[in-house]
């Protein structure tokens, strides 16, 4: 309702607005025309620099997609690597001698 009775009172004060009323004189239009082409147009200023799509900030994924990222990463690290193989005693032949006999 507010938003109503704003809406009318601001069109109430365009429709209000004097110098909308007041006409102007047919040789004053060229010299109002050539003294606002005259200025140059200012840029605005520019405060932070345009980065693309990076000020978006990534948010921690919820708890169910975590341990689906998790199980994920562990089923393909396990597809990726070589079977381990077993660990226990490993059991090697008698040394064979390389070194020379001593010489008497």
């Amino acid at each position: 309702m507010t938003k109503f009775i704003l809406l009318l009172l601001c069109a109430l004060l365009v429709l209000a607005d004097p110098t909308a009323a007041l006409a102007e004189p047919a040789a004053a239009a060229p010299e109002a025309l050539t003294e606002t082409l005259a200025y140059p147009r200012v840029p605005r200023p520019v405060y932070k620099r345009y980065r693309g799509n990076s000020r978006n900030k990534h948010r921690k994924p919820g708890f169910f997609r975590r341990m689906k990222l998790r199980r994920q990463a562990r089923r393909k690290q396990s597809m990726n690597t070589a079977p381990r193989k077993r660990q226990g005693v490993i059991k090697v032949d008698a040394p064979t001698g390389t070194m020379p006999k001593p010489q008497q």
